[in-house]
């Protein structure tokens, strides 16, 4: 559990070194039909809202999680909305940041036990911390496109490895 936990909170840390790249890219598509990098980032703040609101209270009380359609185009389109909106590079950044680091702060107070407890999501169990290592695997697919972009565009930012 802390080491997930770790893991999801330190991914702030690398969004802080976003904070560095030069604005005429922020908006710039990654590839050719995908999201810009301020896509990605407003993406993620998107889906930290999402899992405490909608998915992390069920997991402390023990409830299984109600079937209901999730519109993740929705979400997506809305968090792709806000990164065109005008909002600077570096507000959105702060704005996920500190997003994450309430998140993780909250998660953090979940006693230890909660995270191991399986709780039924749709057809399968799961516990929080498989979810939120999920989380943590989904931050890592996007910073790996992040880098990729980075490298083709020979923007050189990302001083270490966080």
């Amino acid at each position: 559990m802390s080491e997930v936990l770790t893991k999801y909170k330190s991914f702030t840390n690398w969004l802080q070194q976003l904070k560095q790249m030069p604005d005429e890219y922020w908006l710039v598509p990654i590839k050719d039909g995908k999201w810009s990098v301020g896509e990605i980032v407003a993406h993620i703040k998107a889906w930290d809202v999402f899992v405490w609101d909608e998915r992390v209270a069920y997991f402390v009380s023990g409830s299984e999680i109600p079937v209901k359609k999730v519109d993740v185009e929705e979400i997506n389109s809305n968090a792709a909305n806000e990164a065109k909106s005008g909002i600077s590079k570096n507000q959105l950044l702060d704005e996920v940041i500190e997003c994450r680091q309430v998140v993780a702060k909250k998660l953090g107070e979940v006693p230890s036990s909660v995270w191991q407890e399986r709780i039924e999501m749709g057809s399968k169990m799961i516990t929080l911390c498989e979810y939120i290592s999920g989380l943590v695997e989904h931050d890592e697919h996007h910073r790996t496109q992040i880098e990729e972009f980075l490298t083709a565009n020979r923007i050189d930012i990302l001083k270490q490895k966080v």
